[in-house]
């Protein structure tokens, strides 16, 4: 409760603070600063962004962020503002010139007749020229060690290119040597451009041990006189080969491992392929910084994080699988579909949907060839309709299972030493006779982030996503009780546990629904009032229509912008989760100043919960 009520709490000591607003005025030829002009400081204006006692931007503008009394009226260079419930204001994109600007901050008391302002601030701030383009030294040897590449560790398979660049003084002669072999020229791209590339290979197809690659530059057009007359360095990334005929065998470990599509810089990770458990083998072909390439079948390659995997032992071999038979029958969880599958093998299973919008599985074996002539599917078996196999690729069997229902609702994957169980769930069945669809149904709900170590996105009042959060889940609990639900909590109080447990914690509550709760945020260098509005994120094709479901509610009972509905999303309490229909709600965001005043509104969170309880049961309904 003490939480609870912290964000009333901290309003009413801020609520003494007054807004501003600024007008660009030419610039006293003094050092530039943010400072208040001959009114005495006060606590009722202060400015947030720019926090820097004497900012400076090459930019053509600056963005203004500041607090004040709520209910003030603030101008910020001469514009009026919104003063938001927090008493926060904003004015994004203020156009600066070059050199000293003064932007003049405005505030007049809640309730003033007069446009007299009462209190002010001047931010003084210095517009730089943009830096100079980089120009390479003509009259010397110069090498910019920053652009070596490759600049992580390398591993490739015979005839693999590696690829090789680097900026250097333009029109000279530059080579490079990969470890053990010959130096190889690498050309200059385009005229003069100081930017010099190459694709080499190893000239033979045994193992090499991974060293930097060495790099020379060597004065072709330059004065006699200059010097020196060659550089020699190498590359920051150590480069190797691994042949081709040795299977490199490596195990996942204790805690999975997630197989990636490709190395990308990407937020959350992914795009993922697949989710393997502890014991399966994979065959390495190559190694990129941090990463292991391994190859699933002739066609197919996927990454995987080295620190997943440990070396198998020296007796292992990878399985090379074919199965005859698949057979389906009902169990008390519902129906369970058996593929003969030795220990080790590596597979996929993801949800697809139809274009006519039916939902089925696919289960993607790998190191396999199709010798299924027996499909027994027994008269236990209630929720399949059909199961159908395929040679998808050279060593890819693909299973498709396709239930009676058009919907979906949940799968889980078990692994035995002979045999991959894929169990389908039926949807819940649902009380007739109770006013809300949801009454006798479990849902397990997650408030993101948590503790001191992962507070989550923080906006201009101070108040950390992480509380925001868990006061929004607990009153979609309460929402959630009133309607007859159960309701288990993934995280209590103020605890952090890890992002794979919160899912463990998810599976193992049995729950018929699955909803986390987070506030977004975006990047503030474009602008604080740039990005708003509430957003639901799933992952799997078969948790989308719920996805809908909630954001229609969201919008219509809050108000907020439509931020959309977001596929594919790799949180990953929400790509672990199957066995249930997954979302994640994103309030709004907290890094504009308007949707922080709406979620630190205990109104409009209570508007926030209803609208996900509401969305929740339409799903419900719509499957009924």
């Amino acid at each position: 409760m003490k939480l609870k009520r912290a964000p009333q709490r901290l309003l009413a000591v801020l609520c003494a603070l007054v807004a501003a607003a600024a007008a660009v005025q030419p610039a006293p030829p003094a050092a530039a600063s943010a400072a208040a002009d001959t009114t005495p400081a006060s606590p009722m204006l202060a400015l947030l962004s720019p926090a820097e006692p004497q900012p400076t931007t090459t930019r053509e503008y600056v963005n203004v962020l500041g607090r004040t009394a709520p209910g003030a009226s603030v101008r910020v260079g001469g514009e009026p503002v919104t003063v938001f419930a927090t008493g926060v204001f904003a004015r994004d994109r203020v156009p600066l010139a070059l050199g000293p600007n003064r932007i003049l901050i405005e505030a007049s008391p809640p309730g003033a007749s007069a446009p007299t302002p009462t209190q002010t601030l001047m931010l003084d701030i210095e517009r730089l020229p943009p830096p100079a383009p980089v120009v390479w030294p003509a009259d010397r040897l110069f090498v910019n060690g920053a652009s070596l590449r490759p600049a992580e560790a390398l591993t490739v398979a015979p005839g693999e290119a590696v690829e090789v660049a680097v900026q250097a003084t333009p029109g000279q002669h530059v080579e490079a040597r990969l470890p053990g072999q010959r130096w190889q020229r690498v050309p200059e791209a385009g005229v003069a451009s100081g930017r010099y590339l190459a694709r080499l290979r190893f000239d033979r197809a045994g193992d090499v041990a991974a060293a930097p690659l060495q790099l020379r530059l060597l004065a072709q057009r330059l004065p006699r006189s200059a010097r020196p007359r060659q550089i020699t360095t190498e590359t920051p990334g150590a480069v190797g080969q691994w042949r081709g005929d040795t299977a490199r065998l490596f195990v996942v470990g204790a805690d999975g491992a997630g197989l990636l599509h490709g190395l990308h810089e990407v937020r959350l990770g992914g795009p993922f392929l697949a989710e393997l458990p502890a014991g399966t083998l994979l065959h390495a072909t190559g190694r990129r910084g941090a990463h292991l390439r391994v190859q699933l079948a002739p066609d197919t390659t996927a990454w995987v994080a080295e620190a997943a995997l440990a070396p198998a032992a020296p007796e292992a071999s990878l399985p090379q699988t074919s199965f005859t038979s698949i057979t389906a029958s009902g169990s008390a969880e519902g129906d369970v579909i058996s593929l003969p599958l030795p220990a080790g093998a590596a597979y996929a299973v993801n949800a697809v949907s139809t274009p006519d919008g039916r939902q089925l599985l696919e289960v993607e074996v790998f190191g396999a060839h199709h010798a299924t002539t027996w499909v027994s599917q027994r008269a236990t078996a209630r929720l399949l309709r059909e199961l159908h196999v395929e040679q998808a690729g050279p060593g890819r069997v693909r299973v498709r299972i396709t239930p009676v229902a058009p919907r979906l609702w949940g799968w889980r994957v078990e692994r035995t030493a002979t045999a991959l169980r894929v169990l389908l769930r039926p949807a819940p069945l649902l009380d007739p006779t109770a006013a809300s669809p949801l009454a006798g149904l479990r849902v397990a709900l997650e408030a993101g982030h948590g503790s001191a170590d992962n507070r989550g996105a923080v906006g201009a009042t101070g108040v950390p996503e992480k509380d925001i959060n868990r006061w929004t889940t607990e009153a979609l609990q309460a929402e959630l009780l009133a309607a007859g639900a159960q309701v288990v909590m993934v995280r209590e109080g103020d605890d952090n546990p890890s992002l794979r447990e919160r899912a463990r914690r998810v599976d193992a509550s049995q729950a018929e629904l699955f909803v986390s709760v987070h506030a977004n945020a975006a990047d503030t260098g474009g602008g604080f009032l740039r990005v708003a509005g509430a957003s639901t994120y799933f992952k799997h094709a078969n948790h989308r229509e719920l996805a809908a479901a909630v954001q229609r509610r969201l919008l219509e009972q809050t108000g907020l912008t439509d931020f959309g509905v977001v596929g594919n999303f790799n949180y990953t309490p929400l790509r672990l989760t199957t066995w249930m229909p997954a979302v994640l709600v994103e309030q709004a965001f907290v890094t504009h100043p308007g949707d922080e005043a709406n979620l630190l509104d205990p109104t409009l969170r209570a508007r926030l919960a209803r609208a996900v309880r509401m969305g929740l049961e339409d799903h419900l309904r719509s499957g009924r």
